[in-house]
């Protein structure tokens, strides 16, 4: 009791809700602008948390995260144009309902989804984190180094329609992540004679630059926001609407459920979240018909379904170290950097930051609900900003952050690079957050590697002496030869 009162009352210190609500706040007008999303409002403000407690920097980016996708739902409903990609779906029946006169409507359902999937994955992460944290507990290196594997592994099946380029750029990003001094031969690798590398490529700056420089780019090239059709008759939400939208309770806890569990996938978690909650709602629902043509409905399960996929991406990152990700990646960053390391151990040497966790989660939701409710007109007049405007503050806001973080200009060479790579990968089409992936997980498999062999006197065979480890190559080995089936099954069938 004495933990979670501890963390109830760090979570509503005075600095923290500062953070939180600045988090929150950045992260709605991210979601609101089409093009940006929480991966660069995150990646812009990471450099600014280094100096921060580690409650208050998790809190700063978690804010981010969730209002990120409250935000998304808003040019979604008004403009059918999504504010992050997984707001998408909630456009298939928002929009239809803002023809329709019910823009209220819609906006009701998809802000109570978020909020309601928010809620339902906070409870179900305080449940589940303490129970998987006693499983991962008798893990050790040849069981971290299967997980890693096991991560990267479904970060290229869920990118299976482009698995070639997932797979290029994984192994393009374990490439990455070994430029440097090698810490146990002290050797330099691929540094090409150059000082500056031999500290090796910082992830903020290769992820700043591939996300935050890469995405502003785009931005600015293609010039996506359409602010024509925009309209909303009120400033605030109407409240009525709100409780009109709340008897789909069921649809809202079953949506928060699946995209929580979806949400401890690598890949697109958001995005699959939001399609997999949809149809589940439509084929569960007495009016399937109604779905796509305008029922709040279907954006309550949408928004619901994605809004419950950060924290169920915390699960894995708590419990294993492992970041389910790239947006949880950044956490992992903001743990380590303050000396905190994610594990089976976390929810043991820390339970106070965890329960402040637990606790901030809770406010970031309620605030960006309330900010949202209470300034609607407002934030979704942002989408008017002209896109240069934008995307120079975000280069510029950029730079400069990195620039503070080690006070080397070499890192803003680093994330300019990576932006002109991160644009031309946007622009192709390319699986930006495999890189990613491949950058966080290389150093994982590397040293949980070198570790499982020295165990094993340099034997691998070690890794099939172990049942958590066995079990989880079955697995590997059950991803990668079930979707080889189905195609030869396919072209059986396609030949006869």
């Amino acid at each position: 009791m004495d933990i979670v009162t501890s963390g109830f009352q760090a979570a509503f210190a005075l600095d923290n809700l500062i953070a939180l609500v600045i988090g929150s706040v950045v992260g709605i007008v991210v979601g609101v602008l089409p093009g940006l999303g929480p991966m660069v409002g995150m990646v812009v403000l990471l450099p600014f948390t280094f100096q921060l407690a580690p409650d208050v920097a998790l809190s700063l980016l978690l804010g981010v995260f969730c209002g990120g996708y409250f935000g998304g739902a808003v040019p979604a409903v008004l403009l059918r144009v999504p504010g992050v990609p997984s707001s998408i779906v909630t456009s298939f029946d928002g929009f239809p309902l803002t023809e329709q006169g019910k823009a209220q409507t819609a906006l009701s359902a998809a802000l109570v989804g978020s909020l309601g999937g928010g809620l339902v994955s906070i409870a179900i992460l305080v449940v589940l984190a303490p129970l998987l944290s006693r499983v991962a507990a008798s893990f050790g290196p040849p069981e971290y180094f299967a997980v890693a594997v096991f991560g990267t592994l479904l970060v290229a099946v869920s990118f299976r329609e482009k698995l070639g380029q997932a797979v290029l750029l994984i192994g393009l990003g374990f490439w990455l992540s070994t430029v440097g001094i090698d810490g146990p031969t002290l050797s330099p690798r691929f540094t090409f004679g150059s000082w500056a590398m031999q500290n090796g490529l910082d992830l903020v700056a290769l992820v700043l630059g591939l996300f935050g420089i890469g995405q502003a780019l785009l931005l600015l090239e293609q010039g996506i926001l359409k602010t024509d059709r925009l309209s909303l008759t009120r400033s605030s939400l109407d409240f009525s609407e709100i409780v009109k939208v709340l008897r789909y309770w069921k649809t809202l806890i079953r949506s928060g459920v699946l995209g929580t569990f979806i949400g401890l996938l690598p890949g697109p978690g958001s995005v699959l979240a939001s399609f997999v909650a949809y149809d589940v709602a439509k084929r569960r629902s007495p009016h399937p018909e109604e779905f796509g043509r305008g029922t709040p409905e279907g954006c309550l399960a949408s928004e619901a379904g994605n809004n419950a996929v950060p924290a169920g991406a915390l699960i894995p990152l708590l419990t294993l170290g492992i970041p389910g990700e790239a947006l949880s990646a950044l956490l992992l960053g903001v743990f380590t950097l303050n000396g905190i390391y994610p594990g089976p151990l976390l929810l043991i040497k820390e339970p106070v930051l965890i329960s402040t966790l637990y606790w901030s989660m809770l406010l970031i939701n309620l605030v960006s609900f309330a900010v949202l409710a209470i300034w609607l007109r407002p934030f979704a007049l942002i989408v008017k900003v002209p896109k240069e405007i934008i995307a120079v503050c975000v280069i510029a806001v950029s730079l400069v952050g990195i620039y503070a973080v080690n006070t080397r200009f070499f890192d803003c060479g680093v994330a300019l690079a990576a932006g002109v790579v991160g644009y031309v990968l946007l622009r192709l089409g390319w699986p930006l957050v495999a890189l990613v992936m491949g950058i966080v997980l290389g150093p994982i498999i590397e040293n949980r590697l070198r570790e499982t062999l020295s165990l094993g006197d340099g034997s691998p065979m070690i890794l099939l002496e172990r049942p958590i480890t066995i079990a989880i190559l079955v697995l590997c080995a059950v991803m990668v030869l079930l979707p080889l089936r189905h195609r030869l099954t396919g072209r059986r069938k396609a030949g006869s």
